[in-house]
This record gives C-alpha cells, structure tokens and sequence, in this order.
C-alpha cells in the first residue's frame, strides 16, 4: 500500500494518518511541513519514508518505532539534530539527511547495522562519532560540504564502503 502525498502545500499532517496500519511507502516531499505527528510512529509495516523538501526542523521520537523502515529520506529540511530513537531502525539501509543543518551525530547511528548507504552532503557536521566505523555493511557515505577538519580512523573499518565522498571541507593531514 502506497501513499503519495507529495507537491502539496501540506503545513500538517492529521493525527489520523497512524491509523493506515497497512501503509508501505508514504511520500511526503515537497510541501511545507513544519512537524510530523508521533502518530506516524503507528505505521509499523512502512518499508520507506520520503519527506524530503519540506520545512522540518526536528523530528518526533516515535520514527524509531518503523521497525520495518528500510530508507528514510529527510533531505532538503532545516534538521539540527536527529532523534536518539533512530538506532531503532533496525532494517534501514538508506538514510539521505543531505542539506539540513545537522552540527553533530549521535553515537547511536554506529546501531544501523543494515545501512549500506549515508547521505549526510551539505550539513555543519564538524566531527563524525566514532561508531560510524561499525557500520560495516555501508558502501555509500557523503560527507562533503560540512565543516570537518579531521576523519575518525575507525573509518578503516568500512570494509564494504565503494564510495566516500569528502569534497569542500576542511580537512587538514
């Protein structure tokens, strides 16, 4: 079951919309949501989530309850942070949070142990936690245009990883 709500002018979402338990893909792009209610946290079966371009600074907790989720795209927000309860995700295996405003990165994310693709391009992200190096099934991390000046060796770990991308930051030797 799919739900295309994308290139509205959606400020809000109704609380009902954790009533369609049957959902699998729910797009939500190109509108202007300023918050998402806990009650999507309700759509247990969601395999995948788009709410890219929209204006959403935060995030409620209850997106760590989509334990079926397998790609979340948050791309083009205004996010400074992301909820602890995304190392719940437990079958994610693309996450985009390209062009927000993220400064840093919880720990927990080195928990994604299905993630095989990070797109974390054009953030303020000035360090990277040490855990990303558990996420050894990855094979795709962007991290260009943020403010890093220097990479975790735990990187090394990436045993998978066929592309990193680094370009427009500050890195020294």
């Amino acid at each position: 079951l799919e739900l295309d709500l994308s290139t509205n002018q959606l400020t809000k979402l109704p609380d009902w919309i954790g009533n369609l338990e049957s959902l699998q893909s729910l797009n939500l792009s190109k509108n202007q949501l300023k918050v998402l209610p806990q009650s999507l946290g309700q759509l247990a079966k969601l395999q995948s989530l788009d709410i890219s371009k929209n204006q959403l600074t935060t995030l409620p907790q209850s997106l760590g309850q989509l334990a079926q989720l397998q790609s979340l795209n948050l791309s083009d927000n205004k996010l400074i942070t992301l909820p602890e309860s995304l190392n719940l995700l437990i079958q994610i295996q693309s996450l985009d949070v390209s062009h927000n405003q993220l400064t840093t990165l919880a720990e927990s994310l080195g928990q994604l142990a299905q993630l095989q693709s990070l797109n974390l391009l054009d953030n303020k992200l000035t360090t990277l936690p040490e855990s990303l190096g558990q996420l050894v099934q990855l094979h795709s991390l962007i991290l260009s245009d943020n403010k890093l000046t220097t990479l975790q060796e735990t990187l090394c770990n990436l045993i998978n990883l066929q592309k990193l991308l680094l370009r427009g930051n500050q890195l020294n030797d």
